[in-house]
């Protein structure tokens, strides 16, 4: 079967790439042709361009100059991350030709849209026809399956979203998501069954990872930070971990801020995947950093942050019975490796849940 993928590939970030690659490659080793459909909205882009104008502004002329020189000395990090997300998506992605909105490929036998955030209306600028399937050209025989779909915070922000949404999930045959609460939102919409299944980084066959982290790229022992949503507090958890384990701290944030003076790597998608595996703890915010040190059964702490944006990471950490992984931003946790014999018995059942979801709706 011919298959289009459409979902965040687009975006700088590391949980975005790893997904849509996690997806492709289980696809393809069930013998269908796969293409990513490359969709490259300008609000997946704004946010990784390299130099932008609008991190400098501010009110305060002086700190409108320190912020520029803070942007100059992130520049050679944000060319390197933007030149290692570029040979990955070239090397690992198989891309159509770019696309827009209204010139979606009708040659795709099947449409996936997912997995992440792509019905959640603070990044798509409300809710983008095309993550919905809602194309220009008749669906016909085509099949349309939405796989691990996240709305971020399970909301709907008024009746005419509701009514939007509700009429939107008839255009599909299959429809998952990733997070109980956004099922539960959405059901009532619909008459069509809404599965709750895993996000494609923890679907694959974990042995594809294998061959980004093959040694480590770090001789020391180190504590892997990985920021989404940037709090002081998670500086000063993974401070209080590295001393309790003697070792120091690697940064690998989404993106460079100009107000920030931690050092910080600037790494490849493979890369980020081998520091993950090799760290002695990772502290994150992050959804596929919490999924990437389950995936790994690493030691790891997901800071609750408390902003309406936890649900994603706490859903699976309920789902594996690791919720005491999950820490309030003001809590001091003591170090602790965890038992993952629990754990990797749920996730293998869910994988094989989660597959034979995928399998079943392309059918």
């Amino acid at each position: 079967m011919k298959i289009g993928i459409l979902t965040f590939h687009c975006a700088e970030n590391y949980g975005a790439v790893l997904q849509c690659y996690a997806t492709q490659e289980f696809l393809k080793s069930k013998g269908h042709e796969v293409h990513i459909i490359d969709y490259r909205p300008d609000y997946l882009l704004s946010p990784y361009r390299v130099f932008y104008l609008r991190r400098l502004l501010c009110r305060n002329p002086l700190n409108g100059v320190i912020n520029l020189i803070k942007e100059l000395i992130h520049l050679p990090k944000r060319c390197y991350r933007r030149r290692a997300f570029h040979k990955f998506t070239q090397q690992h992605l198989l891309l159509t030709d770019t696309v827009t909105r209204d010139t979606i490929p009708t040659t795709f036998e099947s449409y996936v849209v997912g997995s992440d955030q792509i019905w959640n209306t603070k990044i798509t600028e409300g809710l983008d026809d095309v993550y919905f399937c809602n194309f220009s050209f008749p669906k016909e025989k085509r099949r349309y399956v939405a796989y691990a779909a996240s709305m971020g915070k399970a909301e709907l922000e008024d009746d005419k979203a509701k009514d939007y949404v509700c009429h939107a999930l008839n255009h599909f045959d299959a429809i998952s998501v990733r997070e109980h609460d956004l099922s539960e939102l959405l059901q009532p919409l619909t008459s069509r069954p809404i599965s709750q299944v895993l996000d494609p980084t923890l679907m694959v066959n974990p042995q594809i990872w294998e061959k980004f982290v093959q040694s480590s790229l770090i001789t020391r022992k180190y504590v892997a930070v990985y920021e989404v949503r940037m709090d002081k507090n998670v500086r000063r958890i993974a401070a209080d971990i590295a001393k309790q384990i003697g070792g120091e701290i690697i940064f690998m944030d989404s993106w460079f801020s100009p107000n920030s003076n931690e050092h910080h790597k600037a790494v490849s998608p493979e890369n980020f995947v081998n520091v993950i595996k090799h760290a002695a703890c990772v502290v994150t915010t992050s959804f596929h950093g919490t999924a990437f040190s389950v995936i790994f059964n690493r030691p790891f702490y997901t800071i609750r942050l408390n902003d309406g944006a936890d649900a994603r990471s706490q859903s699976l950490l309920e789902t594996l019975h690791l919720e005491e992984r999950m820490v309030d931003k003001h809590s001091t946790p003591t170090y602790s490796s965890i038992d993952y014999t629990n754990a990797n018995t749920i996730l293998k059942t869910l994988r094989d849940q989660s597959q034979e979801f995928l399998q079943k709706a392309l059918e």
